[in-house]
């Protein structure tokens, strides 16, 4: 009995090592292309996110298929990272070999993928006061957008070896631009990032005796004024007792989502870098979060809106004196 199970689970081990070989991970140019097409129709999925509201976030609704927030965030930006290596790893029997081949440019890039990940996927998450809960349905959908995106991407490089003119003057101004770009859209996204990270920090640390005061002067349904002075309007919603704070400072004296913005271009910076229209996984990534995330922008002015009323400031959604 006891050799037939240790069979059994040895044949299921081989069969998964081989489906993660030869069709998860395999940097095969079909399988590669393949995916890569269907990375092509993610944007259906945002269409319906126009419609229906993400279950994540500011706009995280009530159900029992709430998962904890943060640890959904961890669980599913891991992926991605881990897509990626894979696929440099998995298919060749010297892993080290396999990345000391890859093009000075292509390393660098590595390095950069593996910065931003490493901070969206650990540090913002585990410096942030609190993540509201996400549904299950947001998790799968971002577990596989970031599976094909870091498979993509792995495979692209494995495949675009020889490929590659870092000698040409053009290639590398269009890189140096690029990645500087990279480095500004970084910087930016993880400093906006902490405005809102810091008006959670001072929300736990403030003393709210004053905000018992009811106080109903044109601000939206079901909230209550806390602190309106040196410039801050802050709301306590009545139903959760969640503080809400206008952000200031940066871009967000132009737009509610600076740091989708700074994102987007930090990712135009990585296309750039790697090649340009020449690299379609960082074509598609960064359509598909342009995608993904500007309904979740407009969702949000809308949240502003419920919340602040008519003391609201009037500032674009996402990109600065544009949408």
């Amino acid at each position: 009995m006891g050799l037939g199970i240790d069979s059994n689970s040895t044949l299921t081990m081989d069969n998964f090592r081989l489906l993660c070989s030869q069709y998860l991970f395999s940097p095969e140019a079909s399988i590669y292309r393949a995916h890569v097409q269907l990375f092509h129709f993610f944007p259906v999925v945002c269409c319906i996110q126009s419609v229906i509201t993400t279950p994540m976030g500011k706009t995280s609704v009530r159900s029992l298929l709430n998962l904890p927030g943060k640890l959904s965030w961890i669980l599913m930006e891991l992926v991605s990272p881990a897509s990626f290596f894979l696929t440099l790893l998995l298919n060749k029997p010297d892993p080290l070999a396999t990345i000391l081949a890859l093009p000075t440019t292509h390393k660098i890039l590595s390095v950069l993928y593996l910065i931003h990940y490493l901070n969206r996927a650990l540090i913002s998450p585990l410096r942030a006061p609190a993540y509201a809960p996400a549904h299950i349905i947001v998790l799968i959908i971002a577990t596989y957008f970031n599976y094909l995106n870091g498979y993509s991407l792995g495979s692209f490089f494995l495949l675009q070896q020889g490929n590659v003119d870092e000698v040409s003057p053009f290639w590398k101004l269009r890189f140096l631009i690029g990645v500087g770009m990279w480095i500004v859209g970084f910087a930016g996204n993880v400093w906006h990032e902490d405005v809102l990270y810091e008006i959670r920090r001072r929300a736990g640390r403030e003393h709210l005796e004053r905000a018992r005061r009811k106080k109903d002067d044109a601000l939206g349904e079901g909230v209550e004024l806390v602190d309106a002075g040196a410039g801050r309007l802050v709301v306590r919603a009545e139903n959760s007792g969640h503080i809400y704070e206008v952000p200031q400072g940066g871009l967000y004296e132009y737009c509610w989502h600076p740091h989708y913005f700074m994102e987007w271009i930090e990712w135009a910076g990585f296309l750039i870098a790697a090649g340009g229209w020449n690299c379609p996984p960082a074509i598609n990534f960064l359509v598909n979060e342009i995608a993904s995330m500007t309904p979740r922008a407009f969702q949000g002015v809308e949240f502003y809106k419920r919340k602040f009323g008519r003391k609201m400031p009037q500032r674009k959604a996402v990109v600065p004196f544009l949408l």
